[in-house]
């Protein structure tokens, strides 16, 4: 998924999904607003052609030759760590990141290509794919994350 559609998916599953999600992240809240949407490209940190690859491209291609792209920073180990993260630190910014890398991960699960649940144990990826990065699939995707943002700002 492009680091476009990873912010507006983020921000369109906090709008529709914000009330059942176990934090609370006010996107009212310049501190949330960023936290959430550093948090919705952070894990792809480990891809140097990535936006936040190609903006700190030593730490990029150091993660990427010692993990691979969607290797560890896309890992269960990863989400369990960012779990453990969002209800042991207090601070907002930190929560709304913690949840937007989770968003990130969960999103990607979704598309073909899929994350590495058990890694390190095991690199096979699982998935549910129902969108391909770069594809028509993920332009719809883009698409209805900006309806669902436009639609909560016009209310």
């Amino acid at each position: 998924m492009r680091y476009y559609t990873h912010i507006t998916t983020s921000l369109s599953t906090i709008i529709l999904l914000g009330d059942v999600l176990p934090v609370t992240i006010p996107l009212d809240s310049t501190i949330a607003l960023s936290g959430l949407v550093i948090g919705s490209v952070l894990p792809d940190i480990d891809e140097s052609r990535s936006w936040l690859g190609r903006r700190i491209s030593v730490v990029s291609t150091l993660i990427n030759s010692l993990f691979g792209h969607r290797g560890l920073t896309h890992s269960g180990l990863i989400l369990l760590l960012l779990l453990a993260g969002l209800f042991h630190f207090p601070h907002l910014f930190l929560q709304a990141m913690f949840t937007g890398a989770i968003l990130h991960i969960a999103a990607d699960f979704f598309s073909v290509g899929g994350i590495p649940l058990l890694y390190p144990f095991s690199r096979k990826r699982s998935q549910i794919g129902i969108y391909k990065t770069g594809a028509w699939s993920e332009g719809l995707l883009f698409l209805i994350g900006l309806a669902v943002i436009f639609s909560a700002l016009l209310v």
